[in-house]
Order: structure tokens, then C-alpha cells, then sequence
């Protein structure tokens, strides 16, 4: 499980439930209004903005984000690259590499050294892998623009929730019972719109994007280590080549996922 999202979620719900609490405004939420506006409004617009099975995609990226990324640490690809090429060095090349790991990286590691293998040639593997990793980055980040557009819309719909609200508070406005509840869902309709744009839709994007980074990241040290192997370069030199990905993974000796 992905600690740092949790908690997150976990203390934003906290926050805003002691706010609502300590405020004593919890049954002026309660009003179904804002919820089915700004939900149901923001959901129909979404829906009509993306295809199906972006759509689809974008649920599951949610629940991803729960869980440890899928791609390996960068620790652990070096590792696996810098045994490839002892591998390599005792056995003839990169054509001893068949039974790389299938699993690794999502597969991309396979692919990698079946692509040179089938090129014999480091400029056209690096063409075709850096159009995949290309391909693989954006893929991902429609994930991302799935729930930032969502971001967009939920305030927007909070107020056009907010509009039903002063429109019906001036139709009461000659009694005085009933401004009341109609401001209530007015702002309960801007508090929901807000409020999931900032605390849920905004911050799933930035985390979607940001395991994007980190796995362009894996791939692309991974895709430089087959070259490498491909080269001839031996294991120490492949080894001090890669360590350069650390930094980049690592800029300020944050700890590292294992």
C-alpha cells in the first residue's frame, strides 16, 4: 500500500470533518443539493468529455494510486541490468539474454532485449523504445488530465449549485424562514465543488503524474542498459553509467523505495 496517499486522504478527511464539526454546520451540509449537483453535473461532463475506455482507465488509476508503483525501484533495475551484462560478457552478447524476466518493469525489459536483439543495431533499438516509453508516458497522463479535468469542473458546478441557491433565496426573499435553508444550499453547493476538486480530483492527478515520471524514469535507465549491453561496455562501466539515474531518482538523499 502506497503510505503517502493514504495518509493523505486520511488527514484531509480529518481536517475537513473537524471544521464541519467544530463549526456546528454539519446538518446545513446534509442537503442532498450541492451533493447531487456538483457530483452528478461534474460525472455527466466527464463522461461526455472522454471515451469509455478512458473512462475505465481513469477509475482504475484511481485505485492504483493506492498501491506501491508497479515499476521496480531504480535500485533494483541497476541490479538487474549490471547482472544482464555479467551475464552478457560470459556468455556472447545480448543473444544470451533470451530468458530475460518477463515481468520486470511490466514487461518492458523483455521487449527491450528482444528489440535488440532483432535490430543488432543501438540507434533503430533506441528509436523503437523511446517511441514506446513516449507512448507509455501518455497513456498515463490521460489518466492524469482524466481527473484534472474533473478538478476543472466540480468548483464550476459548485456554482452553478450556488446560482440555484441565490435565485432561490431572493424568491423567498420576503420570508425570512426560508433565506436561511436557501443560503445553506447555495454554500454547501461551493463547499462540495471545492472541496473534491482540492482534496480528491487535483491531487489524484498530481499522483498519477508523478508515477508516470518515476516509471519514464525506470525506462529509460532500462532501455540505456540494453544499449549499453549492445555496445559491449563492461558490467562496471554499465554499473557507473546507471548509478546516474539515483540522482535523478534521488536528488537530495530522500529514502529510496525498496
Amino acid at each position: 500500500m502506497d503510505i503517502m496517499t493514504i495518509v493523505g486522504f486520511v488527514l484531509g478527511a480529518a481536517v475537513v470533518g473537524w471544521g464541519i464539526l467544530s463549526s456546528g454546520i454539519a446538518d446545513k451540509l446534509a442537503d442532498p443539493h450541492g451533493i447531487i449537483i456538483v457530483l452528478g453535473g461534474t460525472l455527466a461532463a466527464t463522461i461526455v468529455n472522454t471515451s469509455y475506455k478512458r473512462f475505465s482507465s481513469g477509475l482504475k488509476a484511481f485505485a492504483d494510486i493506492f498501491l506501491n508503483p508497479k515499476a521496480p525501484s531504480v535500485e533494483s533495475a541497476v541490479k538487474m541490468i549490471v547482472g544482464m551484462a555479467e551475464t552478457a560478457q560470459k556468455q556472447g552478447g545480448i543473444m544470451a539474454l533470451s530468458n530475460t524476466d518477463p515481468a520486470f518493469a511490466g514487461g518492458f525489459l523483455k521487449r527491450a532485449v528482444g528489440v535488440a536483439m532483432i535490430s543488432a543495431e543501438s540507434k533503430e533499438t533506441r528509436d523503437i523504445l523511446e517511441e514506446e516509453i513516449r507512448r507509455r508516458r501518455l497513456d498515463i497522463q490521460e489518466d492524469s488530465n482524466f481527473y484534472r479535468t474533473m478538478g476543472v469542473l466540480s468548483p464550476m458546478f459548485g456554482l452553478i449549485g450556488t446560482l440555484f441557491g441565490i435565485i432561490q433565496t431572493l424568491s423567498n426573499i420576503s420570508d425570512p424562514a426560508m433565506i436561511g435553508r436557501s443560503m445553506a444550499v447555495a454554500i454547501s453547493s461551493a463547499f462540495f465543488g471545492i472541496g473534491l476538486s482540492n482534496l480528491v480530483f487535483v491531487p489524484v492527478a498530481n499522483k498519477i503524474r508523478l508515477r508516470a515520471m518515476e516509471e519514464t524514469l525506470v525506462l529509460q535507465l532500462l532501455l540505456e542498459g540494453v544499449i549499453d549491453i549492445m555496445s559491449g561496455k563492461t558490467p562496471h562501466l554499465i554499473d557507473v553509467h546507471l548509478r546516474g539515474y539515483q540522482l535523478m531518482d534521488n536528488p537530495r538523499g530522500a529514502p529510496q523505495r525498496g
